[in-house]
């Protein structure tokens, strides 16, 4: 997985609001060594809902370590959603 197979909103809102760096973002890596701090998670959590219609809860924000697992965390949201 690179950065490109993840939703590129979720980049996005990374990127262009939380200030990471899109060279941090790589799916393997910790999302605390990329910048994602508990403050930028409590914004990402205020954003997600704004953007991309997703609501997720601290402890899921807290549990995704990488990249990659908060973009499965929004891709299960959003295939829920769409469900709906």
């Amino acid at each position: 997985m690179t950065t490109h197979t993840v939703n590129p909103q979720l980049v996005r809102i990374l990127v262009e609001d939380l200030g990471i760096s899109e060279d941090d973002l790589r799916p393997d890596a910790s999302l605390n060594d990329a910048g994602l701090d508990s403050l930028a998670r409590a914004e990402l959590a205020e954003l997600l809902p704004e953007r991309l219609g997703v609501h997720l809860g601290d402890d899921a924000l807290n549990k995704a370590s990488t990249l990659a697992a908060l973009n499965t965390l929004v891709t299960q949201q959003l295939a829920v959603q769409e469900q709906q």
